[in-house]
């Protein structure tokens, strides 16, 4: 005898899952910031410097004298030619004491002293090169008193903007029991 059989056929549910992700944004805008330098306060003192001009020896070449020193010279020429001028007096005495002699002393005397001799010298060397320049330089005083930059910072919070993700669950088949009777 052949017996009913039951045959029994299962479909399983299907979920379907669609996720939409979430969104996150952050943005973080620039920092303001402002920098000033105020100038630094400077100082600057300048001592002259020292400048020496000797022309002494130049004046000297042009045979000009301060009133001490030619005074000094005066002195020394007329003690010189008062030296000469008893060596030529002396001379002349000496002549005219061999008088007897040959010659004509005192002619000789007249146009020798008649004759007045002025030499002026006025020196060599150019007057340029003799005066002497010196100069001293003083360093210069430089006093510096820097002034900080200002620094001014205005920090900008970031911006977040979140959009939350979501999941869709939705049946994509639903389950499903079939019982069969064959014989």
């Amino acid at each position: 005898m052949m017996m009913a059989r039951m045959e029994v056929n299962t479909q399983q549910a299907r979920l379907e899952v669609r996720t939409h992700n979430a969104e996150l944004t952050i943005r973080q805008p620039k920092a303001e910031q402002r920098i000033a330098q105020p100038p630094a306060d400077v100082t600057i003192r300048q001592r002259p410097g020292k400048l020496s001009i000797d022309q002494t020896t130049a004046w000297h070449n042009l045979q000009f004298y301060s009133s001490a020193e030619r005074t000094d010279l005066v002195a020394d020429f007329g003690h010189q030619d008062w030296i000469e001028g008893l060596e030529r007096v002396a001379r002349e005495g000496d002549e005219l004491m061999r008088i007897e002699n040959q010659g004509n002393p005192v002619a000789a005397h007249a146009k020798q002293n008649a004759v007045w001799e002025i030499a002026y010298n006025p020196g060599s060397s150019p007057v340029h090169d003799l005066v002497n320049v010196t100069y001293e330089a003083r360093p210069a005083e430089i006093d510096v008193k820097r002034s900080d930059p200002v620094i001014t910072t205005t920090a900008k919070p970031p911006e977040f903007s979140y959009q939350p993700g979501r999941v869709d669950i939705s049946l994509a088949q639903y389950p499903r029991v079939t019982i069969d009777w064959k014989i």
